[in-house]
């Protein structure tokens, strides 16, 4: 059966996509499945990306509070999602934390404007693809749109036949088709090595750590997930990985873990996500 895997720069991280199919497609027919699937991450990218001043978020963050803005149906999902998740986790997980990742020097831009509001009171949406601002928003859609990427780089290959396949990007990694496959993490004693996790069938599974970060608190490295309650970054020593049925989800629910230490029941039962730290 015709397969193929390639490996580009995509999403601020490596993305790998690996397609397979039927013994009656051919090998072209893998190419540019694997091609289209490339092409929708860098559109998710183009839309949703904090450094592109023309991106729909980009406009977003230069907009003042009190404009209307219309935006791609895909930006416009994500942001609602974000909006029920920072709901059902009372404020834990939230998107409008650009300005604290600017001072940290951890993104581009200047944060010398008033302290931020929580997402689910910076915008409000209007009809399909209108986002109101009802405050200026500094939104950083990193902890949920390269899961978002991910999933819709699955439904390209699924809808180009392919029988089989995975999305991995920089270890947002959903996987497809009917034979279990193998999951290896970092281990985060030795972060340049990895360790098998087990097997996942058509599901996926998003991981956050803090190996490589260069500062430290006791013996802990102090992560890139903002605790928005205590207005502080999250120190860990261990990494959190969430299993759920999107990698959207799955990417999500990593920053709850982080900050909470467990996932809440009812984000458990909607994402059908289970937690795994390492």
């Amino acid at each position: 059966m015709p397969s193929v895997e390639r490996l580009r720069p995509l999403l601020g991280t490596f993305v790998a996509i690996r397609a397979q199919s039927s013994a009656a497609s051919t090998q072209i027919q893998v190419d540019d499945a694997v091609e289209a699937a490339f092409r929708t991450i860098a559109r998710v990218d183009r839309l949703m990306s904090f450094h592109q001043s023309d991106s729909d978020i980009g406009r977003l963050n230069r907009s003042r509070g009190g404009r209307v803005l219309r935006v791609h149906r895909w930006t416009f999902q994500v942001l609602k999602e974000a909006q029920l998740l920072w709901q059902w986790s009372q404020g834990l997980f939230d998107c409008n934390v650009g300005g604290m990742l600017i001072r940290r020097e951890l993104l581009p831009g200047s944060a010398g404007r008033p302290m931020r509001s929580p997402l689910g009171q910076a915008v409000s949406f209007k009809q399909s693809s209108i986002v109101k601002l009802n405050t200026f928003v500094r939104i950083d859609l990193g902890g949920i749109a390269k899961g978002f990427a991910v999933d819709r780089a699955v439904d390209v290959l699924r809808a180009y036949g392919m029988e089989s396949g995975s999305v991995n990007a920089g270890g947002d990694l959903r996987v497809f088709g009917d034979e279990p496959q193998v999951i290896w993490g970092r281990n985060p004693d030795h972060p340049t090595q990895v360790q098998m996790m087990g097997s996942l069938t058509n599901g996926a599974i998003a991981t956050s750590g803090s190996y490589f970060a260069p500062t430290k608190w006791g013996n802990k490295h102090m992560s890139a997930i903002v605790d928005t309650k205590r207005a502080r970054f999250v120190a860990m020593s261990q990494s959190v990985s969430v299993i759920a049925r999107t990698c959207m989800h799955a990417d999500a629910l990593t920053k709850i873990a982080a900050v909470k230490g467990r996932l809440p029941a009812r984000l458990t039962r909607y994402a059908k996500a289970r937690m795994v730290t390492l």
